[in-house]
């Protein structure tokens, strides 16, 4: 668990426009919270809901602790393009794979109905009763 405010903090550290034992002037740290509930509405909208409803800096993140890196990391490479830093390798990396966990975790495959015929040729097959 961490805020909102610790999650834009520790991304902006790691994209460097943040070093450590500063804080983020009121328009750069709005901006990042704009940022943050941007990215994870757009998650959810492509299956990826973490729970998270719009946040406010206080607003504390009940999830998973790998959950939150990925949203560090993410974040942090947002955070990059906004401020024309240069993208370095690591950071696209550790982005792309920490989305990509999070897809696999909590993308749901929906349901695939059987084909009738096939559903037959199951029972037939296997001994499986099918309602």
């Amino acid at each position: 668990m961490a805020t909102a405010q610790e999650v834009i903090n520790q991304a902006a550290l790691q994209a460097g426009i943040l070093a450590d034992g500063q804080t983020l002037d009121n328009d750069l740290n709005s901006d990042s919270l704009t940022r943050l509930n941007r990215m994870l509405a757009r998650w959810k909208n492509n299956g990826v809901d973490l729970g998270v409803s719009k946040l406010e800096a206080a607003d504390i993140l009940y999830v998973d602790d790998s959950d939150l890196e990925a949203i560090e990391w993410n974040l942090s490479a947002r955070l990059m393009q906004r401020h024309r830093r240069p993208l370095d390798a690591v950071t696209v990396a550790s982005a792309g794979e920490a989305l990509q966990e999070l897809q696999a975790k909590y993308t749901l495959i929906g349901e695939m109905p059987l084909d009738i015929i096939f559903r037959r040729r199951l029972n037939n097959d296997f001994n499986i009763e099918i309602d």
